[in-house]
């Protein structure tokens, strides 16, 4: 789709370890990825120290040295409990969350006037609010900074000076500085999809201290996952399961996780399930191994096999010659759908691949979408103004109509009737949507009250596969224009869409902040890469790749360019 064109039709449309289970893990075995070059191991305490009070400071100073302090959890944020009375150092708890605002220069502080005679005051904080985290890490976004007060009570020690007596839970960081991850850092939770085929990443932050390894287990372990995505996941920690110790000690990249004795079942199934949970989980801070013991004796679980979502290096494209992956200037057809395509009565205008593209959903221009595979083509969905198809790793083929989008259906391989599965009641219209590579979730970019905004929502299946409805929506974006999405990688939604005159790609973390990057003028589709910094967009027939901080130009002569999902289950 064009942006130009679908940006003016949506316009028009609104005017550890520690875990104590059942059995023993030996410390040998296979070896999991350790941290990519861009990684922060996340294993000690932040080497910026603030400045703690000072004589004379009036209470403004105080609060503003304490928000700066606040920014540096060392020692479990010794310096920033010096702003604070005795009693309220005790009870100040800044893991309760996190404000995150637009920045310092926009902070307002309040504070009535005072004399030498005044003992006790208070000062108010005002400040542009654009994301929160809550106790638990999940991090939400706000559509536009909002003002948002944060009261402060202060008083005199015997000493005469200004200390706070009340302040709120959590601490208060600036934009910037949380993305830049200094003080808090994500750590993806992971979780299996309902067929315990993939896993699921939800994505918390947490601050970066010594015990951020047991902050995970402890959340994995006795936590549930974020309520949105909860119907979509399923995870082996349930029941029983409970940490018998809560402090885990990663040592030479192995952490040991002590679970309690009360597990209902010692499955060596699950047991494998809760490992892979676990070392996938510890795996941001260069865990590479997990070992659970129960009653002071090791398990012997192994670890399960989640099918891989790495797409194909190589793009997958529709050109003039055939369709096929494409590498070195040279197009590699794929038996039993390139000559399908090649007779395709019609232009083409959208195509979803399956691992090695052996199905794929196709759509022509006349909005009709058709599934090949095995050497035939079937027509599945003929209703009017469907949008792009987009196609599940468990071979559903999911459509929609742009103007109905709690229209979703999903169409079975085996064929057969569609699956309703729903979709949002509130939006007016649907731009583009996909379904994530281990199809546990949708993202769909949509118009409501006037405006476009981008929402994820867990995909509730059967252990088959099979899915039937749609959680509540977690809003991730709202784009000024929003034109193509697509999984870029497990945790990150790419939107393609417009910024004033210039085309942009939004990288959207699922639970976490955006980077907003420039894209070619052209562009018109989006599609994921592997590595997942290649991200590949295609615009009037040019096929580029993203390198670095720049695009190159990867082909020509390209008219589609396919959405590729990524391996299957190894074992």
């Amino acid at each position: 789709m064009r942006i130009a064109r679908i940006v003016h039709t949506a316009a028009v449309a609104v005017t550890l370890l520690a875990l104590s289970a059942c059995a023993s893990l030996p410390v040998t075995g296979d070896v999991r990825p350790g941290l990519a070059a861009d990684q922060n191991s996340g294993g000690s305490d932040l080497a910026f120290v603030p400045q703690g009070p000072s004589d004379g400071m009036d209470p403004k100073e105080i609060v503003r040295g304490f928000i700066d302090a606040a920014s540096s959890p060392k020692d479990s944020w010794s310096i920033a409990r010096q702003f604070l009375t005795s009693d309220e150092a005790q009870k100040w708890k800044p893991d309760a969350g996190v404000t995150i605002d637009t920045g310092s220069t926009e902070r307002r502080f309040d504070v009535p006037e005072v004399t030498k005679q005044t003992t006790s005051t208070s000062v108010r904080l005002t400040l542009q609010q654009t994301a929160t985290v809550d106790e638990t890490g999940a991090y939400s976004g706000q559509p536009t900074g909002r003002a948002a007060e944060l009261p402060f009570a202060l008083t005199k020690n015997k000493n005469g000076q200004w200390r706070i007596a009340q302040a709120p839970d959590g601490i208060v960081l600036d934009a910037d500085s949380f993305a830049a991850a200094d003080v808090f850092a994500p750590y993806a939770l992971q979780y299996f999809d309902p067929s315990w085929t993939y896993l699921v990443p939800d994505v918390r932050w947490f601050p970066k201290r010594e015990n951020t390894a047991s902050r995970i287990v402890q959340s994995l372990v006795a936590g549930k996952p974020s309520p949105w995505l909860a119907s979509g996941v399923r995870t082996a920690f349930t029941g029983d399961v409970a940490l018998g110790r809560n402090t885990v000690t990663p040592e030479s990249q192995v952490a040991e996780v002590v679970l309690n004795d009360a597990l209902p079942t010692r499955d060596p199934v699950m047991l494998s399930r809760m490992r892979t949970q676990l070392e996938r989980s510890l795996s941001g801070i260069g865990v590479l191994q997990v070992k659970i013991t129960i009653a002071g004796r090791d398990t012997n679980a192994g670890a399960a096999s989640p099918a891989s979502t790495a797409v194909d290096p190589r793009p997958l494209v529709l050109t003039d010659k055939g369709f096929g992956y494409l590498a070195a200037g040279e197009l590699a057809t794929i038996g039993g759908v390139s000559a399908q395509l090649q007779a395709f009565p019609q232009q083409i205008t959208a195509i979803s691949a399956a691992s090695g593209a052996q199905r794929i959903a196709v759509q022509g221009a006349d909005g009709i979408v058709s599934a090949i595979s095995d050497g035939k083509t079937d027509q599945i969905d003929g209703r009017a103004g469907l949008i792009a198809p987009s196609l599940d790793p468990f071979g559903y083929i999911w459509t929609v109509p742009a103007q109905a989008p709690a229209s979703i259906e999903a169409w079975p391989a085996s064929g057969g009737n569609a699956r309703p599965v729903g979709g949002p009641q509130d939006a007016a219209q649907v731009t583009s949507f996909a379904v994530s590579r281990d199809g546990s979730r949708l993202a769909m970019a949509v118009v409501a009250g006037g405006q476009f905004r981008v929402e994820v929502f867990a995909i509730t299946r059967d252990d088959r596969g099979a899915p039937s409805a749609l959680g509540a929506p977690n809003i991730i974006s709202w784009p000024s224009g929003a034109a193509d999405v697509a999984w870029l990688d497990d945790s990150t939604v790419g939107i393609l869409g417009v910024d004033g005159s210039n085309v942009v790609l939004r990288e959207q973390q699922v639970g976490g902040p955006a980077k907003t990057v420039d894209a070619p003028d052209a562009a018109q589709t989006v599609a994921p890469g592997s590595p997942t910094a290649n991200v590949r967009v295609l615009g009037g027939g040019v096929l580029y790749q993203r390198s670095g901080p720049n695009w190159q130009q990867e082909g020509s002569g390209v008219k589609v360019l396919a959405v590729q999902l990524g391996g299957q289950a190894t074992g």
